[in-house]
């Protein structure tokens, strides 16, 4: 198995990472036998161990005059990424009123595939208010796949109501059959009015398109355009009714 890369997760580099697994295999060693184990040079040992002895991955005892190293429990790294981790959500508040999200440049985030895609729905699920957007017959179309049907799951348990709007076809009629247990309301219009082949929700300041046959999407964060394509999809709601 390929522990390199779970440690670089960690904020390991490649090198710092072989030391650590080797100290594991070791037990308590010293620089010399650490390093040739993890395959590096001696001389660059002692300035790699700086970085993990501060980040708690780590234990240097002295001997006289010599110095042994062993590596922490692997359990306790666990504990040390949730103390982080912890620390990050307790600063999390003032780290929000910092995000400016108020001036004239939106922030736009691009991503792509399904983990991607993903991304964008646990984005829109973090917002607790009421979603609203146009749909797409390609998002129905994925309701029998793993992506649709785990996103619709989720905002129904955490209560989150939906209006949509989406062209009339199949499967956005089929949708509309579901909208009393799925929370969610949907309107549908002409195809010569209405027709898309991306879906845009709109949720807080932010709007994000996805393209779901070419898993591809974004998410724009900005007041003024999240208010603006508001106003239209209010305008377009009121204007048809049920």
């Amino acid at each position: 198995m390929d522990y390199t890369q779970t440690l670089r997760g960690l904020g390991l580099g490649e090198k710092e990472a072989a030391i650590y697994v080797a100290a594991l295999e070791l037990g308590s060693a010293s620089a010399a036998a650490i390093a040739a184990k993890a395959g590096i040079q001696r001389t660059h040992f002692y300035d790699l161990s700086e970085k993990l002895l501060a980040g708690g991955f780590l234990n240097k005892a002295a001997h006289g005059t010599r110095s042994t190293f062993s590596a922490i429990d692997p359990s306790l790294l666990v504990e040390l990424q949730e103390e982080k981790l912890k620390k990050l959500k307790e600063v999390l508040p003032e780290f929000k009123a910092l995000y400016n999200t108020t001036g004239q440049k939106p922030r736009i985030s691009y991503f792509e595939g399904k983990e991607g895609i993903d991304q964008i729905n646990e984005d829109t699920l973090r917002y607790k208010g009421e979603m609203i957007g146009f749909t797409t017959p390609r998002f129905v179309m994925i309701r029998t796949r793993s992506t649709g049907k785990a996103f619709i799951k989720k905002r129904v348990a955490a209560g989150k109501r939906s209006r949509v709007i989406g062209e009339d076809s199949p499967e956005v009629r089929e949708l509309q059959k579901h909208d009393r247990e799925e929370l969610r309301e949907t309107r549908i219009l002409s195809p010569s009015v209405f027709s898309s082949a991306v879906e845009i929700v709109l949720y807080g300041n932010k709007m994000a398109i996805v393209d779901y046959k070419h898993q591809w999407g974004f998410i724009i964060e900005g007041t003024e355009i999240a208010q603006a394509m508001r106003m239209i999809f209010e305008l377009v709601w009121s204007r048809w009714e049920r």
